[in-house]
This record gives C-alpha cells, sequence and structure tokens, in this order.
C-alpha cells in the first residue's frame, strides 16, 4: 500500500473577492472529474490542488471543480492562482457539503466522478487508480485514507486507525466493501450511476456519502477497495468537533433508517452493540444513553480524562477512550433522535432478537 509520499505545502497569497477558473483548460472532454467541495481550509485546499500538479495522468486527461461553500477565509485567493490544472471553480452560499458537491457534479465534464475532501494529499497516481479500476461498468470505488506523516492528535489517530483496520478486513476477505465503506474523501463513480440514483441528499450534513451508497447500491452497483489508491488524510478537525461528528453521525443514521425501507440498519446497529462492543462499554452505556444528565457527565469527564492520559503518554488508554466516548456519544445523539430511551433500547432488543430468529431459522 501506498503511504510514505510526500506532502508539499503552498502558502497562502493575498483575498480576493472573486473566485477564478484555472488558467489552463483541457482542450478535449476530460475523463474524470475530480470534484472538491471546500470550506474555510484554504491552506489544506492549496495543499491538494498542488498534490493534482503531480499526477501521472495527463493534466488534458482530468479536471479539477473546486466547490466554496461560502468560505470566508482565502480560499478565493487560492483559486485565483494560475495552477496548471483544468481547475474550474463556484462559488454558492453555505449549504453544506452535499450541496457542494451536487454543484460539483451539475459542471462536471466527465464520464468518471472522483470525490476527494480539501483535507487530504492525494498520491501522485490517484487520479490514474480510479480511472483504471471504472474499466468496468456499475462500480462504486473506495480508495484508501492513509495516516499522514508524523504524530497525530489522540482523536485523529483513533479516527485513522479504526480506518485501517477496517481496510486490513477487506483486503483479508473477512467482509466485502460495503456503502457504510464509501467515503467521498476518496471515492469514484459514474455520473450516469450518480445521476439514476438522485445525487446526494441536500438534508445531510453529515453521512450524506453512505446514504447515497446505499441508493447506489439498491440500483446494483458493486462495492470495490483499492487500497492502493490512496490519500493522506491530515485533518484539521479539533477535539470538540471529533466529538460533535459522532452525534451528527446517530441523528443521521436516524433519518437513515426511517428511509426507504431501511429501518434494517438498526439491526446492524444492535449487532454492533452486541457482538463488536466490549461488555464494560455495553454496561456503561446501558447506564449513561438516554439519560441527559448521566450523558452530560460523561460528555464532560471523559475529554478531562482521554486528555490526562495522553497527557501522561498513556497513548493506548487515550485510544481506548475515544473508542469508548465516540460510541456513547453516537448512542446518546440516535437515542435522542429516534424518540428517547425507551424507543431506543426497545428497538435493540427487537432488532437481536430478529437477527438471533432470522438465524436459528437460516441453520435449520
Amino acid at each position: 500500500m501506498a503511504q510514505g509520499f510526500a506532502l508539499r505545502v503552498v502558502t497562502d497569497a493575498p483575498a480576493t473577492t472573486e473566485p477564478a477558473t484555472g488558467s489552463r483548460p483541457a482542450p478535449d472532454p476530460p475523463r474524470v472529474s475530480v470534484i472538491i467541495p471546500t470550506f474555510n481550509r484554504a491552506p489544506y485546499l492549496a495543499r491538494a490542488l498542488d498534490a493534482l500538479r503531480e499526477q501521472t495522468l495527463a493534466a488534458s486527461a482530468f479536471e479539477v471543480i473546486v466547490v466554496d461553500d461560502g468560505s470566508s477565509d482565502d480560499t478565493a485567493a487560492v483559486l485565483a492562482r494560475a495552477w496548471p490544472l483544468a481547475l474550474r471553480s463556484v462559488r454558492q452560499t453555505n449549504q453544506g457539503p452535499a450541496a457542494a458537491r451536487n454543484a460539483g457534479i451539475a459542471l462536471a465534464r466527465a464520464e468518471i466522478i472522483l470525490f476527494i475532501d480539501d483535507d487530504v494529499v492525494p498520491a501522485p497516481d490517484l487520479v490514474a487508480r480510479h480511472l483504471q479500476a471504472h474499466a468496468e461498468p456499475g462500480r462504486v470505488v473506495i480508495g484508501r485514507m492513509a495516516p499522514p506523516l508524523g504524530r497525530q492528535p489522540f482523536w485523529a489517530e483513533w479516527e485513522l486507525r479504526t480506518l485501517e483496520r477496517q481496510y486490513a478486513q477487506m483486503v483479508g476477505g473477512i467482509f466485502e466493501p460495503t456503502p457504510r465503506q464509501f467515503y467521498t474523501a476518496n471515492a469514484s463513480v459514474r455520473r450516469a450511476d450518480l445521476e439514476r440514483a438522485g445525487m446526494f441528499d441536500v438534508r445531510y450534513r453529515r453521512a450524506e456519502d453512505v446514504e447515497l451508497a446505499y441508493r447506489l447500491e439498491e440500483g446494483g452497483a458493486t462495492f470495490v477497495f483499492l487500497p492502493d489508491a490512496c490519500v493522506l488524510h491530515d485533518t484539521p478537525r479539533s477535539f470538540s468537533n471529533w466529538m460533535a461528528m459522532a452525534g451528527q453521525y446517530g441523528q443521521y443514521d436516524v433519518l437513515l433508517s426511517r428511509q426507504g425501507g431501511r429501518r434494517w440498519t438498526l439491526d446492524i446497529l444492535a449487532e454492533e452493540f452486541v457482538e463488536a462492543r466490549h461488555p464494560a462499554l455495553q454496561a456503561v452505556a446501558r447506564l449513561t444513553v438516554g439519560h441527559r444528565r448521566r450523558s452530560a457527565a460523561v460528555r464532560r469527564l471523559a475529554p478531562l480524562a482521554i486528555g490526562g492520559a495522553d497527557a501522561l503518554r498513556l497513548r493506548r488508554v487515550a485510544l481506548a477512550g475515544c473508542g469508548a466516548l465516540f460510541n456513547l456519544l453516537y448512542w446518546h445523539a440516535f437515542c435522542e433522535e429516534f424518540g428517547g430511551r425507551v424507543a431506543f433500547w426497545d428497538a435493540v432488543r427487537t432488532s437481536r432478537a430478529t437477527r438471533a430468529l432470522s438465524a436459528a431459522e437460516a441453520a435449520k
């Protein structure tokens, strides 16, 4: 797996007020459209664009479309530079990543759409590998987000390690790629398949990629994981933003479970709770999830304990604490959105019973 390619950082330029298109448009329709939504991450966006200059695929074979989702920093200045890319940009009022990606798709000229985030650094062969993977139609191609060089904050390291475990399990054949691994920090789809699925749902401000992936799967798409289609993921997310993200995933997973007859997603939650979470974490969850005061205490005290462990160089303890805290915040938000403690735990018990009955019948 590619992992150790170099990061190149471009310094900021003075701000301008107008977004600009690139100075070298491709003379023929490109084969790949790389779409990057961005919001107030000018230095990271510059770094991503700088890496796209180094692609092994000819610059005329792909275009880059940046959708500025209402940034108030130096994003316009970054886009105004004379990048040696077929670069186009558009600015919109802040509407979230789903709306931004839809705007990018509307501008795209290529058949293959490659989504990356503004906080990643693409490997030099990223675009070429995604293009090659679409030799067969109907594929949804998932690339790898690799850890960046250097030590990361404990919450970022936990997130990246969690991804690495999933990648290793897919490579090892433990499970096949699913919509739950479709992260638009590094993924590609044919434009026709996106349009047939109905594009991104703009109601989602988080998990909009996974929600779309379920619709792609329902339309017959095949999911493929390419471990060598790699980006470095060096997120600027703070600890408080990381905690908020856990709750957002819980809220939007409730919406997902209510759409399109997908109540079976509750079965996944129940299975993971029982089979993939430590008994001690399950016990804490039963004591706190759905209880606002107890959950508030967890939200207040757990970060102090985790941060203290990291300060004492007990990184393994801090990482374990991150896993527990993320799950508790996710479950509590899911519970609140789902309708409260009684409804939530009843649903978990019902889903467990349904899965057990199905397994017993299948074994007959």
